[in-house]
C-alpha cells in the first residue's frame, strides 16, 4: 500500500501476506518465512525514505475490518486508515519501532494505492 497526505508526505506498508477482513477486532500476523519477515512500513517525511521493519516485540502486523485498516500496534497504530479512506492516523508502534509516518498524527489522505501480487508456486497446494 502506498498513501499520501495533503501536506505531501508519502508513506505505506508492505505485507508478505494477503489482507483478510475479520468481523472481530483482532490483529493478524503474517507468516514468517525462514525466521524473517518481509513486512515493513515506510515514509518519506524524514528527508529521505525510511523503512521500519518488525522489531520482534509483538506480531501485531495488521488489523483489517470493514471500519478500518491498521498496521502495527503496541502503543498506537503505526498507520490506521478509516473505512472511506479519507482520514487516517499514525503514531509510534512497538511492532515496527516507527515514529509518525505522516505530516501529523491525524490527517486527511490525498491518495491511496493498494496493490496485490499473486504468483504460481510449486509449494502451494491446490
Amino acid at each position: 500500500m502506498v498513501a499520501g497526505d495533503k501536506q505531501g508526505a508519502v508513506f505505506g506498508a508492505m505485507l508478505e501476506c494477503p489482507l483478510t477482513t475479520t468481523p472481530k477486532r483482532k490483529y493478524q500476523a503474517c507468516l514468517l518465512l525462514v525466521g524473517t519477515s518481509q513486512t515493513f512500513l515506510f515514509t518519506t517525511i524524514y528527508g529521505q525514505p525510511r523503512i521500519f521493519r518488525p522489531t520482534g516485540a509483538n506480531r501485531y502486523y495488521y488489523m483489517c475490518m470493514n471500519e478500518f485498516l491498521a498496521f502495527g500496534g503496541g502503543g498506537s497504530f503505526a498507520l490506521c486508515l478509516d473505512e472511506d479512506l479519507l482520514k487516517a492516523t499514525s503514531g509510534p508502534s512497538e511492532t515496527f519501532g516507527n515514529e509518525c509516518l505522516a505530516s501529523s498524527t491525524e490527517f486527511e489522505l490525498k491518495n491511496v494505492e493498494l496493490w496485490g501480487f499473486a504468483h504460481a508456486s510449486q509449494y502451494l497446494s491446490s
